[in-house]
C-alpha cells in the first residue's frame, strides 16, 4: 500500500511540474516525501554501485532506496505522459479555471506548512521573507528567444530540475523563462505520436533533443539534491522557512487573472501582470467558476491532509 501511495504522490508531482508556476517540490513537501526523496537521490552514488560485487543487486537496491525511487519517479513519468496533452489543452482553453484551482491549492499548502512546520521567531520570519522575495523576483523574469541549441537544452534541464525539487519554484516556469518549455512539451508529445506513426528521421531528432535535456536533469538533480540535503540537515528551521517563502512568492504567478503587457518590439518576449478580476482584459473573468475552483483546490488539500491518504509520512 505504501508504494501505491508513493506512486500517486509521484503522479501529483508530475502533474504539478507540467504547469508553469506550480512546483512538484511543493507537492513532495506537503505529502511528506521531500526529505526522503533528497536522501534517496543522494544515496545513488558510485560508492553504492561499487558495493554490487559484495552485496549483490538486492543490497544495492536497498542501499539506494530503490523501491521508493521507482514508485515515486514511476508516478512522475506516468503523469507527464498521461497529462501533458490534457494540461496543454487546459492552459490554452481553460486558463482561468486551471490557475484558480492551483492558486487555491497553493494557498492551502502554504497555510498547512506554516501551521505544521514553521517556527514563529525572528529568524524564521526573516528567512520566510527572503524566500518570498527571491521567488517573486524569479517570477518577474522574462522569457528568452525560441532558438534552442543542444548545450542550452542541457543547461535548461540542469536548472529546471533544480527548481522542480524546490517548493514554490516552478521548474516548468524556469523552462518557460529560458524559452524551452514549448520545445520540451512539443517533443514529449511528438515522442508519444511516434508510437503510432514511426519515423526514423523524427526519432533521431526527438531523441537528441530529449536525450540532452534528460542528461541535464540527471546531472542537476544529483548535484542540487546533495546541496539541499546538506541545508536541511545543517539548518532545518531556516531552510523550511525559506522553502515556505518560495511558495509564498510564487502566488503572484499562479494568480488566475493576468494581463499581457505591451511589447517594446515584435521580437520582445511576452510579459504578464497580475490584476484584479474587474481589470482583466482577456475576456470574461469567469468569477463564479474561478472562486469555485479556488475553494475546491483549498478544501481538497485540507481534506486529503485530514484523511491522511496522501499525507502519511
Amino acid at each position: 500500500m505504501r508504494y501505491v501511495l508513493l506512486y500517486l504522490k509521484g503522479m501529483l508531482m508530475g502533474a504539478a511540474d507540467l504547469v508553469p508556476g506550480v512546483s512538484g517540490g511543493t507537492i513532495a513537501l506537503i505529502t511528506g516525501v521531500y526529505k526522503e526523496l533528497l536522501e534517496s537521490i543522494n544515496a545513488v552514488s558510485w560508492t553504492s554501485l561499487k558495493s554490487f560485487k559484495s552485496e549483490g543487486i538486492k543490497g544495492v537496491w536497498k542501499k539506494i532506496n530503490g523501491a521508493f525511487l521507482l514508485a515515486l519517479f514511476g508516478g512522475i513519468l506516468s503523469s507527464v505522459l498521461i497529462f501533458s496533452r490534457v494540461l496543454e489543452w487546459l492552459l490554452i482553453n481553460e486558463p482561468i479555471g486551471l490557475w484558480s484551482f492551483f492558486f487555491g491549492l497553493l494557498v492551502a499548502s502554504i497555510l498547512f506548512l506554516i501551521q505544521t512546520e514553521l517556527r514563529f521567531n525572528l529568524s524564521g520570519l526573516v528567512f520566510l521573507v527572503l524566500g518570498a522575495v527571491l521567488s517573486y523576483l524569479i517570477t518577474q523574469m522574462t522569457s528568452v528567444s525560441n532558438e534552442v541549441p543542444l548545450w542550452y537544452l542541457f543547461l535548461a534541464g540542469f536548472i529546471g530540475i533544480s527548481a522542480m525539487i524546490l517548493p514554490g519554484l516552478s521548474g516548468a516556469y524556469i523552462l518557460f523563462v529560458m524559452g524551452v518549455y514549448q520545445t520540451v512539451v512539443s517533443n514529449v508529445r511528438q515522442a508519444q505520436d511516434l508510437l503510432v506513426n514511426f519515423s526514423q528521421e523524427q526519432f533521431v531528432q526527438i531523441s537528441s533533443i530529449l536525450g540532452v535535456f534528460i542528461l541535464g536533469i540527471l546531472v542537476g538533480i544529483k548535484v542540487f539534491a546533495k546541496f539541499l540535503s546538506w541545508l536541511l540537515n545543517r539548518y532545518p528551521e531556516r531552510s523550511i522557512a525559506v522553502l515556505i517563502g518560495l511558495m509564498l512568492g510564487a502566488l503572484n504567478k499562479v494568480w488566475p487573472w493576468q494581463n499581457q503587457l505591451p511589447k517594446s518590439s515584435e521580437e520582445a518576449p511576452e510579459m504578464t501582470v497580475a490584476v484584479f478580476p474587474q481589470h482583466f482584459e482577456g475576456g470574461s473573468p469567469e468569477m463564479g467558476k474561478a472562486l469555485f475552483l479556488m475553494l475546491f483546490g483549498f478544501v481538497l488539500l485540507f481534506a486529503l491532509e485530514r484523511s491522511k491518504v496522501l499525507f502519511k509520512k
